[in-house]
């Protein structure tokens, strides 16, 4: 199936956007480490988890809780989210 001239705009555009849009682990990894990350970290998994580990300076937001959270987020710092994952 060949794309069409549209298609590949609306693609290139989708993905420009979605690169800005977001922070590579590597990124992360590295803010944290030096502790100097200028963004609210939040771990996305459920307070149990949370309380047996998490990284350093992130704050809980399980899923069921985000709608009371971002209430209360600053507006003027960038969200990164974190929830399980398998290295």
């Amino acid at each position: 199936m060949a794309f069409t001239p549209d298609e590949i705009r609306a693609n290139r555009d989708y993905f420009a956007e979605k690169l800005r849009a977001e922070r590579s682990r590597a990124s992360v990894l590295h803010a944290v480490e030096d502790k100097k990350f200028d963004f609210v970290l939040l771990d996305t998994r459920g307070r149990e988890p949370f309380a047996s580990g998490h990284i350093p300076g992130a704050l809980c937001a399980p899923p069921d809780e985000l709608d009371q959270v971002a209430g209360v987020l600053s507006r003027d710092r960038e969200i990164v989210t974190y929830c399980w994952g398998h290295d």
